[in-house]
């Protein structure tokens, strides 16, 4: 079970996972939780996330790999990137797709579901942070224009609706700086965590693209988030001490309230 989380930020890109690796059987009966590292760097300088089997996961990783080291990527557009990714990623895909429904008659569902993956890169390209995520199919998206984030996994559910209120909170009109970002995603693990036991867990995993002057990935340390934690901690205090400072109170203020039609 997983949730991962991509913000791209006006100076960076912050991705965060939770740390739960959930082993199951071939008929997903879950057997035990053990703690995992999702996100990988790759040569200072890409940050990929997989929510899915590791098996797939350890290939896309693979792949994404060999195309940075051969330079696949030099002097391409976005859109350019994001085909040979996609057609890469499919190759590894197709033929376990294909194994997945031979098998699918001896064990049923399960066979195609322990394929599906989705998958979020935080990259250079051209000079500029990106973020992308693939979808089931390997069909590529650029968090771009209105879209400043994306989560994967079965945390996505609770993940999504928390972003959007921050976001609308906090910046609503443009990128958030990477600080900002970095509290954001930490916030919303945590409140999965918290909201959905069992399935997402810690430990808490965070890593930034950043220094847009040499882009370069790395994972925070537990001293680096605990300013996060911290602002964390106030901002629900905040919120706490508000309901107690207007409980009982009258509106002193105007608000647009919507009205039913009538009949």
């Amino acid at each position: 079970m997983t949730l991962i989380i991509g913000m791209k930020c006006s100076n960076g890109i912050v991705m965060g996972a939770d740390g739960a690796a959930t082993y199951v059987t071939s008929v997903t009966q879950q057997t035990i939780r053990q703690p995992v590292k999702k996100l990988s760097i790759i040569d200072n300088k890409v940050i990929i996330g997989i929510s899915g089997p590791l098996g797939m996961s350890e290939q896309f990783k693979a792949v994404l790999e060999k195309l940075w080291i051969e330079k696949a990527f030099s002097n391409k557009q976005t859109h350019e990137v994001m085909r040979i990714l996609k057609e890469n990623f499919y190759k590894q895909l197709e033929p376990e797709i294909k194994s997945a429904r031979d098998f699918k008659d001896l064990i049923g569902h399960p066979a195609l579901q322990n394929v599906l993956t989705q998958t979020l890169i935080g990259i250079c390209v051209s000079k500029s942070h990106r973020l992308f995520i693939f979808d089931h199919q390997c069909s590529p998206e650029e968090a771009a224009g209105g879209i400043c984030f994306y989560s994967v996994g079965i945390g996505q559910a609770i993940a999504d609706p928390f972003l959007a209120f921050l976001r609308k909170i906090f910046w609503p009109d443009n990128l958030p700086a990477i600080s900002d970002g970095i509290f954001a995603v930490l916030w919303t693990l945590k409140h999965a965590i918290e909201t959905i036991p069992g399935n997402v867990a810690d430990p808490k995993q965070i890593v930034v693209l950043e220094n847009p002057k040499d882009w370069k990935a790395r994972e925070l340390t537990n001293e680096e988030l605990y300013e996060h934690y911290q602002a964390i901690n106030d901002a629900e205090n905040s919120l706490k001490d508000f309901k107690k400072e207007v409980g009982g109170k009258g509106q002193e203020t105007d608000i647009e309230i919507p009205q039913l039609p009538k009949k």
